[in-house]
């Protein structure tokens, strides 16, 4: 042993004496190595004794967390999107006659409402005269109402529920629909059957009472049989008179459906220890005296739930303990929902603490025998590791020079007496100048993520959602045919540095530019949640930034140039499309051949901007648009709607709408509505108005137009209003 620290000792004053100046690197790595390595195994040795099991509770009680508020406010919105959507379906209706099945705009609302949100069992309208329609969708293998096991079509889809009690001889009526919304058959209801009076229901008498948008308590729904609960929206005239309600009946098995079983098992409790979902439990009500209720936790067929919640009540109400049952220690978490109309409701969260530490009892053990072994051994061989090094620096100095990075910042020269780093400085300096040469051609953003996640550049892409932007300036041909082609070339590298800085500081990624057109997306390679928000205040900037540019370059005795834009959010292919020998990142798919239709479509209507209605959407509430058509564009059949986009509320002080802007939109909005139901005067009157108050607009004029024509040869019957483009 002395033998050996010996030769340690004099071997560091040898290497000291020959390379202090420009030592080698063999001299750095033998004694750094060594202390490092020492100290390394030593620390991590005792700190995982000390801390694991601590760290990893720790961990679990913030995953927990983590996972209970992603629950909690994914079921939070989901209610605030039914209630969003129940409500819009009320302004369909201002007239009680409106209220009738075959009202296809109404039925369309419902079943589209169904579509959208897998917690609805079944929409309905209840009207103060009697009328009561519901909408609902079949289970697999319904069968008819008359206490008959007969199946129904297999087409059948959805049923339209009828009960109408506006007159003295009372009805009811099942149709049963099928994906279009078409009758395929019907089934009438005995009066000694019907026993149902929706006016006497618990959600329609708390809305009547409150005449303001309501949650009900649970219930029973007569149409599903099982608990549900409901928001309820009440309905007014132009003159504000109560009418009924429009509502929507969420059922708790569906709700217990969305609750999430990972490493444990979630569920929601009301102040009754009732159990309000459970995504195991089948069965969460039973019958009392005839009447249905809820379940309590006692009588789950798992009582580790029962035993969490007494334990929380001995332990003045904590939210988050640990507790054993059964010779099983557990993590109990409990939250406060906080939606709207439930306060009393409960998210309760149970996990076996061993899912997250069982494993690291036993790694624990062996990670301390390794971490001496590997220390024993390291210090055996790390004279010879160090001699070892030297060679793979040198490997990755003449590497370096061949691969193409992207670190464009400058960079500060190291200062080191080893000769390898040196090397490898020099390398570094060469690589960057590469580096600045090849960003000008690949978008930033993407060799970024390359270069942080160290992934080789391949053909191959994947499907995501972005949104997708196209510009292109009008009569671009008539001005390169009257300018100089090498000033244009300069006014156009003007135009397109404005645009790019504009498209670049909100999140963009410049895919190409198509001689005077600009191709972009959001979303990738970067994930952004509001890719769609950023879009389109990019699309904005850039008018407005074309508006100072136009009147400078007036001054300048430059043309002007008028840009028009296209934007849709969609699933596309995003990757590396090409050869092996070159390649761009770039998108595919309809989705992007949509939005190149959409700036193309601008020409038609006079507009600047127009966004498709999957975009609209996805701007929720920022949204300032007027509807400008339903177009089904060359090549496609199926309509889609479409917006001109004026401004955006809750963004950038440089976009947001006027007064004015609201107005006209919503105006704009309601004559378009009259158009699409054939109400040709109505419209006309608005278009014309709104010309009188804002000036000539070409939306206008095409609809006032289009409302004399129908005048003098109606559309045919089952007009959608869908306006078929002809050109691209």
């Amino acid at each position: 042993m002395n033998t050996f620290k010996e030769y340690i000792k004099n071997f560091y004053l040898y290497l000291i004496n020959k390379f202090y100046k420009s030592r080698n690197l063999n001299f750095d790595v033998l004694g750094s190595f060594f202390i490092l390595q020492v100290f390394a195994a030593a620390s991590i040795v005792s700190y995982t004794y000390v801390n694991n099991s601590k760290t990893l509770v720790d961990f679990s009680n913030r995953l927990m967390e983590d996972n209970s508020s992603s629950e909690i406010m994914s079921i939070s919105n989901n209610f605030a999107d039914v209630m969003r959507s129940t409500e819009i379906g009320s302004y369909l209706v201002r007239d009680i006659s409106k209220v009738d099945m075959k009202n296809k705009d109404l039925v369309r609302f419902m079943r589209g409402n169904l579509d959208q949100f897998d917690l609805v069992d079944s929409i309905h309208i209840t009207t103060e005269s009697g009328y009561f329609m519901l909408l609902m969708q079949l289970k697999k293998g319904a069968t008819y109402r008359l206490g008959t096991t007969k199946p129904l079509p297999k087409k059948a889809l959805y049923a339209l529920r009828v009960v109408d009690r506006t007159t003295p001889q009372i009805t009811e009526i099942w149709y049963y629909l099928d994906e279009m919304g078409n009758k395929i058959d019907e089934e009438i209801i005995p009066e000694s059957q019907m026993n149902f009076d929706p006016k006497n229901r618990p959600w329609y008498l708390k809305a009547a009472q409150a005449r303001s948008n309501v949650w009900s308590d649970i219930f029973v729904s007569n149409s599903s049989m099982v608990p549900s609960i409901a928001c309820v929206v009440p309905l007014f005239s132009e003159s504000g008179q109560f009418m009924g309600t429009v509502t929507s009946s969420i059922g708790l098995d569906n709700l217990s459906r969305e609750l999430a079983i990972n490493s444990g098992i979630s569920m929601i409790i009301n102040s009754k220890s009732e159990v309000v979902a459970h995504p195991i439990e089948k069965n969460l009500s039973k019958t009392v005296n005839g009447e249905a209720k809820l379940i309590t936790l006692d009588e789950l067929k798992d009582k580790t739930a029962a035993e969490a919640f007494l334990i929380r009540g001995q332990q003045a109400e904590k939210k988050r303990f640990l507790f054993k049952f059964n010779d099983i220690e557990y993590i109990a978490l409990f939250k406060g929902v906080k939606t709207e109309g439930f306060a009393d409701w409960d998210y309760l969260m149970l996990t076996p603490i061993d899912n997250f530490i069982g494993g690291v009892k036993v790694t624990q053990r062996n990670t301390l025998i390794i971490c001496l072994i590997i220390l024993i051994l390291s210090i055996m061989v790390i004279v010879l590791i160090s001699k070892r090094i030297s060679t793979p620096i040198n490997n990755l100095s003449k590497q370096a020079d061949r691969i193409t990075n992207f670190d464009l910042g400058a960079v500060d020269g190291v200062k080191s007496g080893i000769k390898e780093i040196q090397k490898l400085q020099d390398s570094i300096l060469r690589m960057r100048k590469s580096l600045i040469s090849f960003a000008k051609f690949v978008p930033k953003n993407l060799v970024k993520k390359l270069l942080d996640k160290g992934i080789e550049v391949r053909i191959g892409g994947t499907k995501k959602q972005l949104t997708i932007f196209f510009s292109d300036i009008a009569n671009f041909t008539a001005i390169s045919e009257s300018y100089p082609a090498e000033k244009l070339v300069l006014h156009l590298s003007e135009y397109f540095e404005e645009m790019t800085e504009i498209l670049n500081k909100n999140n963009g990624t410049v895919d190409k530019y198509i001689g005077d057109a600009v191709m972009a997306f959001w979303g990738a390679p970067h994930s952004d949640s509001n890719h769609s928000l950023h879009c389109c205040v990019s699309a904005l900037l850039c008018q407005r930034r074309l508006l100072d540019l136009n009147r400078k370059w007036v001054y300048e005795k430059k043309p002007q140039l008028l840009t028009r834009m296209g934007i849709h959010t969609g699933e596309a292919i995003v990757g590396n499309i090409g050869s092996s020998e070159r390649m761009n990142y770039t998108i595919l798919g309809d989705s992007v051949n949509l939005a190149a239709r959409l700036e193309g479509t601008n020409k038609l209507y006079g507009t600047n901007i127009i966004v498709s209605e999957a975009t609209v959407k996805h701007l929720h509430d920022h949204a300032v648009v007027r509807p400008l058509d339903i177009v089904a564009v060359k090549g496609k059949q199926e309509g889609v709607p479409i917006y001109e986009l004026v401004a955006l509320k809750n963004s950038d002080p440089l976009v947001l709408p006027s007064d004015n802007q609201i107005k006209f939109c919503g105006e704009f909005t309601k004559g378009f509505r009259f158009y699409l139901e054939q109400r040709w005067d109505e419209a006309i009157n608005i278009f014309q108005n709104l010309q009188l108050d804002y000036g000539r607009d070409e939306p206008c004029n095409i609809y006032i137009n289009r409302c004399e024509e129908f005048k003098k040869a109606p559309p045919p019957e089952g007009w959608d209003g869908v306006y078929h483009l002809e050109s691209k």
